[in-house]
């Protein structure tokens, strides 16, 4: 039996069966109610508290992420490594029914060499109906994908409510308030933790047309209207607003992704807002100014207790400006490359677009596959040729590459379905063991994992 990601340590000793039951130790209770629900989905019967079947033991010796599993219990320290140690227990089962579990008896002790392991959705340009979301969290729990960072606000919609903008949300295409609620209970029962995102700056044409008078530009004369005012008096109060009311929401999340990417910035020269905002700030370029908010945006989430993370996008002759307690994804490696954020003292996250980008499939050019590719943590690449990465930019190891993102854009779920049911796996492994991973040519047969991935999503 091959478990997936690979384990650290693995020894298969036969066969095991136990009652239709499970129960934890009083430190790790909580996380019984994830595991019964994705049961239930997958096998069709419900899984009872009780002695004689499944255990969780806690052992305050082991890492946050690390587990042991011996035959069928579970030592864990958090709620995070008992969910590991469980999604490895769904692998090993072979039968469940009223009757009882049938799985094979394993030895395994195991934890993932970097924190950051992520999935990113884009609810923004296609619309995906709230059950999905559910299935997104569950996904991440089979998989052992810590975050789930979700992309809620683009140009095509704005998908998340808020209380002190109510006129942002797109009718018909947002959630509601009571949704977004059940959803953050949801993921923290599962230890999935959500990353919500503030798309700042560009990206802002739906911000912009429900919130002209909050965020919109006066031009000149017609522009495309994508980017938000930084000059208005009352812009930075309003980005604070949201903020603050976003980690009120998202109250177990650490980090806050801010945008930051694409913005029209050449655009503010046009706004006698922003031209008036940079003469009085001693602010020369369009350039700087976006440094500028990007500076503003992180130190508020900073103020909040928040880490952070922005996509590559500012120039690096304004790294300084920044703070380095922001996390920056390097993407594209076109405003700035992957070694240039490294040397300005940024941690870094990988979501590079090859081969972590899957973008709806009526772009067959985009088709690729992380197995395909061979993709590590510390290796880049891009199809666009005007890209430092195209065609591959391998680093050396480096400790502030944190961890990966592996993102969906701009699909539908038909469209998106397939390609991150295949590629999750891989991913996961590819981020657990940064070195020790299954070879290109030798990826386990994942049929079973498969199948419970598809019973949840």
């Amino acid at each position: 039996m091959m478990i997936v990601p690979k384990p650290k340590q693995y020894e298969e000793k036969g066969e095991l069966s136990v009652a239709l039951a499970i129960c934890a130790d009083a430190e790790l209770t909580f996380g019984l109610k994830a595991f019964k629900r994705i049961f239930k989905k997958i096998y069709g019967v419900s899984i009872a508290g009780g002695e004689g079947g499944i255990a969780v033991k806690y052992d305050a010796s082991l890492a946050e992420e690390e587990y042991i599993l011996d035959g069928a219990t579970v030592y864990a320290s958090s709620l995070f490594g008992m969910k590991n140690g469980l999604a490895t227990v769904f692998q090993l089962i072979k039968k469940a029914d009223k009757e009882g579990i049938t799985l094979t008896e394993t030895s395994v002790k195991d934890k993932p060499d970097v924190d950051f392991r992520a999935f990113f959705a884009d609810l923004a340009r296609q619309w995906h109906d709230f059950d999905i979301l559910l299935g997104y969290v569950d996904m991440c729990y089979l998989n052992k994908i810590k975050y789930f960072q979700i992309h809620f606000t683009d140009d095509q919609s704005w998908t998340l409510p808020f209380k002190s903008f109510p006129n942002v949300a797109t009718k018909g295409r947002c959630y509601t308030h009571e949704e977004i609620a059940y959803l953050v209970e949801y993921a923290n029962e599962a230890a999935v933790e959500l990353i919500p995102e503030f798309e700042g700056i560009g990206h802002s044409r739906e911000l912009i047309k429900n919130c002209p008078e909050e965020f919109g530009n006066e031009y000149d004369k017609p522009m495309n209207e994508k980017i938000m005012c930084i000059g208005k008096p009352t812009t930075f109060n309003n980005v604070r607003k949201m903020l603050t009311e976003m980690a009120e929401v998202f109250k177990y999340s650490r980090y806050i992704h801010v945008g930051c990417d694409e913005a029209l910035h050449t655009n503010w020269t046009v706004c006698h807002y922003c031209r008036d905002y940079m003469a009085r700030q001693g602010i020369e370029t369009t350039l700087e100014l976006y440094a500028h908010f990007v500076q503003k945006i992180v130190d508020m989430c900073l103020a909040l207790g928040r880490t952070p993370i922005v996509w590559e996008g500012f120039h690096k002759d304004h790294n300084h400006l920044i703070s380095k307690d922001a996390i920056v994804m390097a993407w594209e490696n076109l405003y700035q490359t992957a070694p240039d954020l490294l040397e300005g003292g940024f941690k870094i996250i990988n979501a590079a677009w090859k081969p972590l980008y899957f973008v709806d499939s009526e772009a067959p050019k985009y088709t690729w596959t992380i197995l395909e590719e061979d993709f590590n943590l510390y290796r880049w690449d891009n199809h666009l040729e005007r890209s430092a990465a195209h065609g591959g930019m391998q680093l050396e190891p480096n400790e502030n590459v944190l961890g990966s993102m592996m993102c969906q854009w701009q699909c539908n779920y038909d469209q998106e379905h397939d390609r991150v049911v295949a590629n999750l796996p891989v991913f996961s492994d590819r981020l657990w063991n940064v070195t020790e991973y299954y070879a290109k040519d030798a990826f386990p047969n994942v049929d079973t994992l498969t199948a419970m991935i598809n019973k949840v999503y």
